[in-house]
Parts: C-alpha cells; structure tokens; sequence
C-alpha cells in the first residue's frame, strides 16, 4: 500500500479535508469539521441496464436530501455502496458514474459491500453521510431518509447486538437492548440518527422494519439501513447511532463506554463517544498481497494505522469498526490480532459481520472505519 501524501490539518465546522491513498487522488480518509452531519437511510438505484448501474437514481435521492438541508454533493463526507452482484463490468460502470458525479480528488471515502438489496429490484443501493450547516441542536429527521446529528451534542456509536430466536423475537429482543444501552449514557429513541440492521434472509427486511416501527411507537423511526449477513447462529445483529444527551467538557476526544452487565472486551467496546469537533471517515481496506490469514489482517490493520495516523488519528482514537469477513480463519485472525493492534481499554465500536463474500478474489476481509483526532486542537 502506498504512504500518504498530504500534511494534517484542522477542519473548521462543516469543512471535508480529503486524504487520498498514494498519489491516486481517491481519497483514503476524509475529515470532517463538526456542523450538522446528515445519516440517510438506504437509498435503492433502479434497475440495472446495459449501459447503467442504476446508481444514477441514488445520486438524484442524495441531491434532494443534501438540498432539503442547503448541502450539496461535494459535502458527502461518506458513501457506503451496497451491490447485489458485484461483477467486474458493474463495479466498472459504477466507478464511471461516480467519477462523472465526483472529481477523483472531492469523493466520499468510499466502502463497497456486497449484499442482497431490499425489494430485489435494485442492483445497487447507498448509504452516506453528509456534512449540513442545519443544526439547531435537536435529531431532525427528513422524511424517513436522512436524520441530522447535531454538532452541540456528542455522537453515541452503539455496537451491535444479536439476539436469539425468530427474525421477530431476535429483532424485537435487540432493539429493547439497544435503548437500555442509550438510557444508560441519557439518550432516548428519538436522538437515534440511524439503525443498521444485518439480516437473514433479506427477502425478510419487512420484518424487521415492522420490529423497528414498533420498537419505536410513537417516535418516527430513523433512517434503516439493511445489510446480508450469514451467522450460523442468529437472525440479525442490529447497531444504532445516535446522539448523547450534551457535549461532555473533556479533553479526550472520544471515550469507551461498557454497562453494567456486559463484560469489558479488548476488541471492542459496547459504545463509543465521541466528543471531538472533528470526525475521520476512513473507506473500506481490503489487504494487498497476503498469502495467509494472519498475512491478511495484518495487511489491513497496518493500512488501517496509516491511514488514521495520516488523517490525525492513530489506533486509540477508533469510534466505529465494521468488519466484513468471510470464513472462519479470517474471523478467527481478527479476533487473535485486534489485542495486538488496539490498546485493551480503547477499543472501537464494533460489529462483525460474516457475509458470503467481500467481492474481491481470495480476499475474506474488508473494514470499515470511524475514527477522532487525537486532540481537539490542531495536530
């Protein structure tokens, strides 16, 4: 992996500062200066064609609702890309359609997911972030398709949760966790900014939408994000962002929270909170040359360490961690070398996803990445 090129600097409130990977100009990292920051939903592309992905309909979606909060495309900070069938010909068109939105220098940090998309149609659905100058210091939804965190306010990145039973009982179960996990640090159902849900079978996303509708009640739900996963063991593990009652006066920028009940683990923490006035979005990593597991995870929590440390962070300042990772000896190497790369009291936020795939051959993992500064100052 090439080292990166550019010197860190401080975001002011609603700036994106891009860190591209070697001298590609696609940004590796992007930070962001606290103003509001817009969470959608998922945001489905029409129809695959010949000539189109069908991501084109999900930028139309990410214009009205960066419009509705006087936004615009440059200010997508994050893009998670989820495609139903990732040949190479439909990533290529979707790359040509993103560089035909995006100057390779102003992207989104960018994350690929294979997964099945809700409703089957789509060949391609979204997730993002988008910096907004809307901030009055409250959760303000949009029409069930975005949620604005407020910059007054520390962020709470909940780790997912997995329930046992039925699709019904398993979502309905996780839910209720999830709020005792909020009423412990002070937030209630309506600070929620999104709900990711990682489901089996996806034809079920009904199901669980119902449960989350319900979970609810009377609040409007948030934005839902739906994700494949295949545990052999549960029907959904659902995670959750939300934002915390106050900013906390503190000179860390973020701080790892464990309820009463659950155990403090050294490769993940039960919740992240985030107090900086600056967030770093690192796009999916997926190793280079690894001929072994261990070749593997080492490849990308060492690229991983490169890109935080070259955005202003470094690995003790980890808010959110998602981990795609297919089959049992790459799942098994994470949980051996996290303890290795991550100091056992600050360790991010997490969800582990088994999939069927990470879309790139002889490859079983791919990360995800939310990471703070180290200090709230300038770096």
């Amino acid at each position: 992996m090439s080292a990166l090129l550019l010197t860190v600097s401080q975001a002011t409130a609603g700036e994106l500062i891009r860190y591209p990977i070697g001298g590609s100009g696609i940004p590796g990292a992007v930070r962001v200066g606290r103003s509001g920051l817009a969470h959608t939903g998922m945001l489905c592309g029409s129809p695959a064609g010949q000539e189109a992905s069908g991501f084109s309909e999900i930028v139309v979606q990410l214009k009205a609702i960066a419009r509705h909060y006087g936004a615009t495309l440059g200010d997508v900070a994050k893009l998670n890309l989820y495609v139903a069938v990732p040949s190479r010909a439909l990533i290529r068109r979707i790359e040509t359609e993103i560089g035909q939105e995006w100057p390779r220098e102003a992207c989104p940090a960018l994350t690929l997911i294979p997964s099945p998309i809700p409703g089957d149609a789509a060949a391609v659905a979204a997730d993002a972030v988008i910096a907004v100058p809307t901030d009055d210091g409250a959760v303000t939804r949009f029409s069930g398709q975005a949620a604005v965190m407020p910059a007054g306010r520390d962020i709470l990145y909940v780790s997912g949760r997995a329930a046992s039973g039925s699709l019904v009982e398993a979502t309905s179960e996780t839910m209720r966790q999830l709020f005792d996990v909020l009423a412990h640090v002070g937030s209630t159902q309506d600070d929620v900014v999104q709900v990711k849900a990682f489901i089996q079978p996806m034809s079920d996303w009904e199901t669980v939408q119902h449960e989350i509708d319900l979970a609810f009640g009377a609040a409007a739900s948030p934005p839902v994000v739906y994700v494949a996963w295949t545990s052999p063991s549960r029907a959904t593990e659902i995670e959750l962002i939300a934002a915390a009652p106050d900013r906390q006066g503190t000179g860390e920028t973020v701080s790892y929270i464990n309820p009463p009940g659950d155990e403090a683990s050294p490769v993940y923490s039960r919740v992240a909170r985030v107090h900086a006035d600056e967030v770093i979005y690192i796009g999916g990593i997926v190793a280079g040359n690894a001929a072994t597991p261990e070749g593997e995870v080492r490849s990308v929590l060492d690229e991983l360490r490169r890109l935080a440390e070259a955005a202003g962070s470094n690995l003790s300042h980890l808010a959110k961690a998602t981990y795609y990772v297919f089959g049992r000896p790459a799942s098994a190497m994470l949980n051996r070398l996290r303890p290795e790369y991550y100091p056992p009291a600050r360790p991010p936020a997490a969800s582990k996803i088994s999939v069927a795939t990470i879309g790139v051959a002889d490859r079983d993992l791919l990360v995800d990445m939310v990471a703070v500064p180290t200090g709230r100052g300038k770096n």
